[in-house]
């Protein structure tokens, strides 16, 4: 996969530039997103309908779904990702903690890796990638393309390209612009690792930063690109490196983790549970219409399991999780 200057391209000397691995199938991760759950429960001498509705968030667990960990002393291709190069001197190499990849030697380098998401992704629940990142260098011939990209697609192929600089990062436009500079953030990538996590959701997409949102926007269909080889037309696909030959970066990857939305109940007694992150606290809040919404309190745990015990008095109800 090669971003040219103006337009995406593949190249046919490289027809096997990114090839997806089988994938097995790992545990689903906790972490608060999207999903609604529409029960009945008897309450307080009626039965009342309760539905429960989990944010979008950004925290890593314990049982996350871990797609690249550096500390295990291997690359990514022996993680079940892809590799695909095209190389003028590429650096692919462990570096400590992590995994450093080294375009830097030429613009006309590209390389990085991908794989397909198992099980499918869901964007109408939502889903959020993690990744911890350094970028070291970064050098672009052109303001619509950088050195490090990170794309991650839903089941319906609608998702999102966010590309780095070392002072800036900004989405890769949809159509009628395909693959230009779209809406974007200063932001440091340099210096030190940054905790990233991206989320998607139905319509949209947050990327946060150590905890702190620092660029949103709406999911784009990249599906328009014709080549020989189309990885945007492919679902689940997630992809990190360098996918230009107008850009070239030095960057070290420690991990990747994916993780989906917890399962919301209602029990008997105006209790909700989720499955979460230990000793994190969690706001809880309550609405009749989807709309307005009402902070009833707090709830966390020294475990995953974690409870709230509703005591309003409505027939109709919904909840929401949030962190932070």
């Amino acid at each position: 996969m090669v971003r040219g200057s103006n337009q995406l391209r593949f190249l046919g000397l490289f027809p096997c530039l990114w090839i997806f691995a089988s994938l097995s199938l790992f545990a689903a991760g906790k972490l608060t997103g999207m999903l609604i759950q529409r029960i009945n429960w008897f309450w307080r001498g009626f039965t009342a309908k309760v539905s429960a509705l989990s944010l979008l968030g950004s925290l890593i667990s314990g049982s996350a779904q871990t797609l690249y960990d550096a500390s295990l002393g291997t690359l990514p291709e022996a993680q079940g990702w892809s590799y695909g190069v095209i190389d003028f001197g590429t650096l692919k190499t462990m570096a400590g903690n992590s995994v450093l990849l080294d375009t830097s030697v030429s613009t006309l380098t590209s390389a990085g890796w991908s794989r397909i998401a198992a099980p499918p992704l869901d964007r109408s629940r939502g889903f959020t990638l993690l990744f911890t990142a350094q970028l070291n260098a970064e050098a672009h011939n052109n303001g619509n393309r950088a050195g490090f990209s990170v794309i991650v697609l839903g089941p319906d192929t609608n998702g999102i390209e966010l590309a780095f600089w070392t002072n800036t990062i900004f989405a890769q436009s949809g159509p009628p612009g395909l693959f230009t500079h779209a809406e974007d953030v200063a932001f440091t990538t340099t210096g030190s690792f940054v905790e990233y996590a991206l989320t998607l959701g139905a319509t949209n997409y947050v990327l946060r930063a150590n905890g702190t949102p620092v660029l949103s926007g709406p999911v784009r269909d990249y599906t328009s690109f014709s080549g020989p080889v189309n990885p945007y037309r492919t679902p689940n696909f997630m992809f990190f490196g360098d996918d230009t030959t107008s850009a070239s970066a030095s960057v070290n990857v420690r991990r990747l983790a994916l993780v989906r939305s917890p399962l919301l109940t209602t029990h008997l007694g105006g209790v909700v549970s989720w499955q979460g992150n230990s000793n994190v606290t969690y706001r809880v809040q309550t609405s009749s219409n989807l709309v307005t919404w009402t902070e009833l309190g707090v709830a966390t745990s020294p475990t995953e399991s974690i409870s709230y015990t509703n005591q309003a008095t409505r027939s109709v109800q919904f909840f929401r999780v949030a962190y932070p």
